[in-house]
């Protein structure tokens, strides 16, 4: 015996009834998907959702598992740029200090010489910093 299976009529509209579950919350969350056409059949790719800036995520993290900032210990001191006036004799001793250390093999730059003077200021106790700019005349 057939028995006869009930078709929906061609005119009549299909109703997807719509589920507020915790499931179906979960399969609307899904990255979208879109039909790539190839040679001989279609493919299904997943889109992935916009990525955050790839180092980024990193770093917070193993910010976070140690107790500095890595970025702090990475980054090069800022650069201060300065202009300020020497009278020719010092400036030609700059020369003269770099044309000593090329003889040595060793190139430098004016700057780095200047920083070499500040160090050894630096290290100098009160007094002796006091008779050194007793010797330096001012530029009035």
């Amino acid at each position: 015996m057939v028995t006869a299976t009930k078709k929906p009529a061609a005119n009549a509209p299909v109703v997807a009834k719509r589920r507020s579950s915790p499931a179906s919350a979960a399969v609307a969350k899904k990255p979208a998907l879109t039909v790539t056409r190839g040679a001989s059949q279609p493919a299904l790719v997943a889109q992935a959702p916009e990525a955050k800036k790839a180092g980024a995520g990193k770093r917070q993290r193993l910010s976070k598992a140690f107790s500095r900032p890595l970025d702090k210990k990475l980054r090069k001191a800022a650069l201060v740029r300065e202009r300020f006036t020497l009278p020719e004799i010092e400036y030609d001793q700059l020369a003269v200090l770099k044309e000593r250390l090329s003889e040595r093999g060793i190139s430098t730059k004016k700057s780095e010489l200047v920083r070499a003077g500040l160090l050894l200021i630096a290290a100098l106790d009160d007094d002796e910093l006091q008779a050194l700019l007793a010797k330096v005349p001012s530029l009035d």
